[in-house]
């Protein structure tokens, strides 16, 4: 008896400590024992569609920028607020990952590569990894003949669909894919392998948010609900992903592989200590994950805005065909192309691809607007709070391209969008992305006409998931007579 009373007390005495929170940290709803607040934020989620937006209604609903919770045993903040967004970007403090069971997952049980990594060994190999593909042409005009060479094979492919509806997302994804992994890699992937590849990639954005979802905070429901949890979905990612790597890899020690990419550089140093034969599979699956999904859904929201808003679509074909007339796009053609590199800002302000950037967990105890954050406290930061506040744009909710552009004709407030994060942490494929993007859509423009596929406007509602996507659409894409 007196051994039931003491077990009683302990679980009483615990459950009680899980439940209190830390002196003067930030506001934020009820934790209940094992659950933290994960139930709230779930019944939250399902009200308003993702993670991102209930975090962003409790925000409001408890009047803070920094909003306190905790999800099962972890605590987590959620900053919000430009001011508090660049303190958390720029101090070191902030610069480490969280430890996780979902971040681990995807890099096949071992925190590995660039992108979850943190300390010297993310510095040592963020650095490798700049000077490697620099040194291959990345950022450079090589990989602008990259980008029009695929441009080219994308509208080759346009013009013998004769008008039949086109997935365009996906070929963009392949496209630029394929660029990267010539840089990585040295060769092309095969279409079949990347194809199958980019749906699970689909799939594992909707069913996790920027948290990991249930099976972080509990993973063990891998073995009692592997679907529902969403591990199935990680697993067959997972060895979608292993196989295309083990190929590349096995190409290279074969020597099978002409050239000098990333791969055969990383394999000459690998009798440093950090390069493992985990942290070369871990950046390979860093390439591949950043690559798939990013760029194609911008390019998919550009397409279904030009679509919704003709007047918007005329103004960009009149400037293209004003200023370049038939001549292929070139990505300094960008501040020429005035009311073109607007709209496309102004795509990157409307859809934010990562409404919460990279999660980042503090080094130490410390202080954001006037709250205290326990050391290795996980921190979401909401990109799209800088996109979306009211403070910083008038009329958030609408495309208004014209917001980008100053009274003398002239680019303006480009500072301030962030689609690809900000501060040390930002993402090292920005460069290719954002030269795809425009010499894609102007060249797109300036010989196709484009149409929804089935009479119907397509959604510009987006999905919401670890990043946003477009609702699955097609279009048509029209040659023009004098293109």
């Amino acid at each position: 008896m007196l051994l039931f009373i003491l077990i009683v007390m302990l679980v009483v005495v615990y459950m009680t400590k899980t439940v209190i929170k830390p002196k003067n940290y930030p506001p934020g709803p009820q934790w209940y024992p094992f659950f933290g607040c994960n139930n709230i934020i779930h019944a939250k989620a399902i009200k308003f569609g993702s993670q991102y937006k209930a975090l962003q209604e409790m925000a409001k609903e408890y009047r803070t920028q920094v909003l306190g919770l905790k999800m099962g045993s972890d605590m987590v903040v959620a900053v919000f607020g430009e001011k508090n967004i660049r303190f958390v970007c720029n101090d070191l403090n902030f610069d480490a990952r969280p430890e996780s069971f979902f971040i681990k997952l995807r890099t096949f049980g071992k925190k590995c590569g660039i992108t979850f990594v943190d300390g010297p060994l993310w510095r040592e190999h963020r650095h490798f990894v700049m000077k490697c593909l620099r040194k291959e042409g990345f950022a450079k005009e090589v990989m602008e003949s990259d980008i029009q060479a695929k441009t080219e094979k994308i509208l080759e492919i346009l013009k013998n669909s004769n008008g039949t509806p086109v997935n365009i997302r996906f070929l963009v994804a392949m496209a630029v894919t394929n660029i990267l992994w010539k840089y990585v890699a040295g060769e092309h992937l095969r279409e079949t392998q990347l194809h199958k590849f980019i749906l699970l990639m689909s799939k594992r954005s909707e069913v996790f948010t920027m948290a990991g979802g249930w099976l972080n905070q509990w993973p063990w429901l891998r073995f009692i609900a592997p679907n529902w949890s969403g591990f199935s979905i990680i697993q067959k990612m997972n060895s979608e992903m292993f196989e295309i790597i083990h190929e590349s890899i096995r190409k290279h020690r074969e020597g099978k592989v002409k050239g000098s990419d990333y791969i055969y550089k990383f394999m000459n140093e690998m009798y440093r200590e950090s390069f493992t034969e985990d942290q070369l599979r871990g950046v390979l699956v860093d390439f591949l994950i950043a690559s798939t999904q990013t760029t194609g859904s911008i390019i998919g929201f550009a397409i279904i805005s030009l679509i919704r808003n003709k007047d918007i679509y005329d103004k960009i074909y009149n400037e293209i065909n004003m200023i370049l007339g038939k001549n292929p796009p070139k990505a300094k053609d960008c501040t020429r192309l005035v009311y073109t590199s607007a709209f496309l800002y102004e795509i990157l302000r409307k859809f934010t691809i990562a409404p919460f950037s990279g999660p980042r967990r503090t080094l130490k105890d410390t202080i954001i607007d006037g709250y205290n954050i326990p050391k290795g406290t996980t921190i979401l930061i909401s990109l799209d709070d800088l996109h979306s506040s009211s403070e910083i744009w008038n009329d958030p909710e609408q495309l208004i391209p014209e917001r980008f552009i100053d009274e003398n004709g002239v680019l303006k407030n480009t500072n301030k969008v962030y689609p690809f994060g900000l501060g040390r942490r930002a993402c090292p494929g920005e460069p290719l992305s954002k030269s795809f993007i425009f010499i894609f859509i102007v060249s797109i423009i300036q010989k196709y006409k484009i149409e929804c596929s089935d009479g119907e406007m397509p959604s510009d509602e987006p999905i919401i998931g670890i990043l946003t996507e477009p609702k699955p659409f097609t279009a048509r894409f029209i040659e023009r007579p004098d293109a």
